[in-house]
């Protein structure tokens, strides 16, 4: 082999290096994260709900400099998972709106923090965009008077009645609840009246008015009609389903009031959205509560982790579903719910390994949950009254019962449900497809 032969393969050899080098160069250099391609869609579906103006995050995160300057910060609870906030094991069951992010969500928000924080620019498809514009209400209903809330850092439990005044059953597509001081108020609790006596008990403490209530042997329309925690949106049912708000019912608010240092002021609402006809399914609520606990008295003594099972009646016809809320107190450490069918299957409902009072909220099924008629839905709750539990509101600890107020404890499991229809667990509920096609068609890859 001549000189020349060897030349020309060893110019070729380096030419081919370096053109795979550059190469490389250019792959990363194209593939640096940045805000608008990257990270801004992640933020838009995970935290802006909470982190906008006037909403309860105490900083927003709708711009590039809002994401920029706490980037660090941000990389770290993503990190930990502390952030977003979601208590609900999702290999236990699948939800709408899971607040879940991928390892690779974290590893990208992680990575961009970590190499500059970078811009980008805006596209067609990653510029602002205005956050949803909810429809105007139907009707209205606030607080009947301003609520006082104390400047003396306590938590405030109250309860609140507002009248419908409907002289005929109202039948909605939705409904929201809508804080009015974002900042202080925590959580909220809608249950509906009809027989006007709970009106007496308007601003007072939950605990006090709720166990008058209770002594007077008079339930509650509907104990449970909906739930709302900062996040939340209003909810809308598919066309054709629908919620029922007898005429002349209260509806009554258990509200929750974070701790303020100084005397603020509340008068949040209801917003009602009424269906344009007769839904044809109407969407209804049943609770699982103490009373239904195997292993009881529901009684917790001091420095005692104990766990209580709970079964429900067998469910007489078959059922579809929607959402479920389990609720318990301070004591609280785990939840975890299922049912038996008559064929011996398991249906896993909801997981919650590591209870989190302050953040309870009903979990949607992202697709319709089938009851057979014949099943038994089954809990087991987990509380911990020792000095361990840093949440214990007594120290020393002492015994705990059943009770509304916060110090109190609840075991209660809240169902939404359809009478079952065929293929109801087939059935696209949320049109989740349909809008997972449109945005494929839509959308925009990143080459």
């Amino acid at each position: 082999m001549g000189k020349r032969t060897l030349d020309f393969q060893n110019k070729t050899f380096w030419l081919l290096c370096w053109a795979i080098l550059l190469n490389g160069v250019g792959v990363y250099a194209q593939n640096k994260l940045t805000y608008y391609q990257d990270v801004k869609p992640i933020i838009d579906e995970y935290c802006t709900g909470c982190h906008r103006t006037g909403q309860s995050a105490p900083f927003p995160l709708t711009s590039y400099e809002d994401v920029r300057k706490r980037a660090s910060f941000i990389s770290m609870v993503v990190e930990t998972r502390y952030m977003p906030p979601w208590h609900a094991d999702t290999s236990f069951g699948s939800f709408l709106h899971a607040r879940v992010l991928s390892a690779q969500q974290i590893t990208t928000i992680m990575d961009w923090a970590a190499n500059g924080a970078l811009r980008g620019e805006p596209t067609n498809t990653t510029e602002t965009k205005a956050l949803e514009e909810w429809p105007q209400p139907d009707m209205v209903l606030k607080l009947q008077k301003p609520f006082q809330i104390p400047g003396d850092n306590t938590e405030q439990y109250r309860i609140f009645a507002l009248p419908t005044g409907s002289d005929k059953d109202l039948y909605l597509r939705g409904v929201g609840f809508m804080p009015d001081n974002k900042p202080y108020v925590h959580h909220s609790r809608l249950m509906l009246d009809t027989t006007h006596l709970v009106r007496p008990f308007d601003g007072t403490s939950v605990g006090e008015s709720m166990e008058v209530l209770d002594s007077m042997n008079i339930p509650l329309y509907n104990a449970f009609w909906q739930g709302w925690v900062p996040g939340n949106y209003p909810l809308f049912y598919p066309e054709g389903v629908g919620k029922m708000l007898p005429k002349n019912t209260d509806i009554v608010i258990n509200m929750h009031y974070a701790p303020s240092a100084k005397p603020e002021q509340d008068q949040s609402e209801v917003h009602l959205y009424f269906a344009k006809n007769k839904p044809r399914r109407l969407v209804e609520t049943f609770v699982l509560d103490e009373s239904w606990i195997v292993n009881g008295p529901f009684e917790i003594p001091p420095d005692t982790v104990i766990t209580f099972y709970l079964r429900s009646p067998v469910v007489p016809m078959s059922l579809s579903l929607v959402s479920v809320l389990p609720h318990m107190h301070l004591l609280g450490t785990k939840f975890r719910c299922f049912a038996i069918t008559t064929d011996g299957d398991m249906i896993p409902l909801i997981n919650i390994p590591e209870w989190d009072f302050n953040w309870q909220q009903s979990y949607q099924f992202a697709n319709l949950v089938k009851l057979p008629a014949g099943s038994v839905i089954y809990a087991e709750a987990t509380f911990d009254n020792t000095r361990n539990n840093p949440r214990n509101p007594y120290f020393p600890p002492k015994t705990v019962k059943y009770g509304w107020g916060t110090k109190d404890e609840m075991m209660e499991l809240i169902f939404e449900f359809l009478m079952y229809e065929p293929g109801d667990e087939y059935l696209d509920f949320y049109g989740l497809e349909a809008k997972r096609e449109a945005s494929k068609s839509g959308g925009q890859d990143r080459k």
